[in-house]
């Protein structure tokens, strides 16, 4: 069966009482989970955008509502030691009672380095950073002592304890669509999430490629749960999709069509044509759609959407 979840971008402006109120209705509504970016601003231009930061919002949501699971989608393996992160994530396992789905990747909003004082190095040297970072994080969860010594992070000694609740450890979900990405994930990924594609068919070209790398690696690649994420604007008919267009786009500061050209891989349509365009990536082997509404959209999307689409697709 397709399982749904919500894909919430805190940088959007999010209230803690708009997300939690959000978390409760999902299960009600089919949904499974919540996932939060990792994100600590919007941009410079926009300096009195509230954006929580992911980890400290999912435990508050983790605490109040107990039916759904949770998840980073992805957290930025750059903002944080691995030790801790390894750390942070058991505890967070223990708290919301074996809940959590560990997502991760290796960071990309510069601007975003560059305000809080990290280092910004090249791609290569980011996705070194973060295979580094895996390396060490599982094995702080299944290891009594651990002890690495890479290029740029290393532990001597180090203990997790707890682990965390789910055995071996927390599914990793490892976002990112690259050769290189696509080898770690080969190596270390319990679900992949291969960030918005255009279309099912580089979808599918990007799964052959996984397999490869799966193969090379001695890895189950069948073993690996498929997941996608995509932004949704969408209503019962074409006028109720034109008529939330303009209020998104107007809340935005722009023309509809302008909206819909910067969000080129966004889903606009109706109801109708998004079970369409979601059942290539179900024939693929996708089990689970994150989904990511208009902010301020959300609740009533979600309606329609559990309607419409989750007992339907």
């Amino acid at each position: 069966m397709t399982a749904f979840g919500l894909q919430i971008e805190p940088a959007f402006g999010f209230e803690y009482e708009d997300v939690l109120k959000l978390a409760e209705d999902l299960r009600p509504n089919g949904f499974g989970s919540i996932w939060t970016s990792d994100h600590f601003m919007l941009n410079g231009g926009h300096p009195d955008v509230h954006c929580m930061e992911a980890w400290t919002l999912l435990t508050a949501v983790a605490v109040e509502v107990k039916d759904i699971r949770i998840g980073t989608l992805a957290t930025c393996a750059s903002y944080r030691n691995p030790a801790l992160l390894a750390k942070m994530a058991a505890t967070l396992d223990h708290i919301s009672e074996g809940r959590l789905e560990f997502g991760i990747g290796a960071g990309w909003k510069d601007i975003e380095y560059e305000a809080y004082g990290y280092n910004f190095p090249t791609t290569g040297e980011r996705i070194t950073q973060f295979e580094e970072s895996l390396e060490i994080i599982k094995s702080l969860w299944t290891r009594p002592l651990s002890t690495f010594a890479g290029e740029h992070h290393s532990v001597v000694g180090a203990v997790a304890a707890p682990k965390p609740v789910q055995s071996p450890h927390p599914p990793v979900l490892i976002g990112g669509s690259k050769n290189r990405m696509l080898r770690i994930m080969a190596k270390h990924a319990n679900v992949v999430n291969f960030a918005p594609q255009p279309d099912p068919e580089t979808y599918a070209e990007t799964l052959v490629q996984l397999e490869k790398f799966c193969a090379e690696e001695g890895s189950d690649f069948e073993a690996i749960r498929r997941t996608h994420i995509l932004t949704v604007l969408t209503g019962a008919d074409e006028a109720a999709v034109r008529v939330r267009l303009e209020r998104v786009a107007q809340r935005d500061g722009m023309a509809p069509d302008e909206w819909r050209a910067k969000r080129s891989r966004a889903f606009v349509g109706t109801i109708n044509d998004l079970r369409d365009h979601l059942k290539p990536y179900v024939e693929l082997g996708v089990t689970q759609f994150m989904v990511v509404f208009p902010f301020q959209e959300e609740a009533e999307s979600i309606k329609l959407f559990a309607d419409e689409v989750v007992a339907r697709v």
